[in-house]
């Protein structure tokens, strides 16, 4: 069998926690957008005026750039690098691991220092991982690479008449 892609399942409950959070975080903070996202690239959470279609492009693109630095910490002898930032001239984002399979990413400009950001991430570290650990990963695959799929469906729709 093929190995599908991971879903993130977290409760409503907590993922209203962890937004109040990020929402006080971001107004408290200078950053200019907080994304919360998974492994996979899949958008969870964003907070700031970034549009939602950009956001799901950074998603895709940040947890793809931290696979990618995951795998230079291997080279290294390095398990994993947990925290990756990236200067520009008018744009810096900083992407660090939460838990296992969820990413912060935070954007900001060149007036927020690097070292608040860095403040903020662990802050927002402390007080929203623990919502994050109940997180579970659920693995998808793809129905027609279950075995004998067409003929249960029709077992079951004969059973029903």
């Amino acid at each position: 069998m093929a190995e599908g892609l991971s879903s993130i399942v977290i409760s409503e409950e907590d993922l209203r926690r962890v937004d109040d959070y990020l929402a006080q975080t971001l107004a408290d903070s200078q950053a200019k957008n907080i994304l919360l996202i998974d492994r996979s690239g899949q958008l969870i959470t964003k907070h700031g005026s970034i549009s939602r279609r950009d956001a799901s492009n950074i998603s895709a693109l940040s947890a793809g750039l931290f696979s990618a630095t995951n795998e230079l910490a291997k080279l290294l002898g390095e398990k994993e690098f947990t925290v990756t930032f990236h200067q520009g001239e008018e744009a810096n984002i900083h992407i660090s691991l939460l838990v296992p399979q969820i990413l912060l990413v935070i954007i900001f400009d060149n007036r927020a220092p690097i070292g608040a950001i860095r403040f903020w991430s662990k802050k927002i570290y402390s007080e929203i991982s623990p919502f994050l650990k109940n997180v579970q990963t659920v693995k998808e695959r793809k129905i027609e690479e279950k075995e004998g799929f067409e003929e249960e469906i029709e077992n079951k729709l004969d059973n029903l008449f």
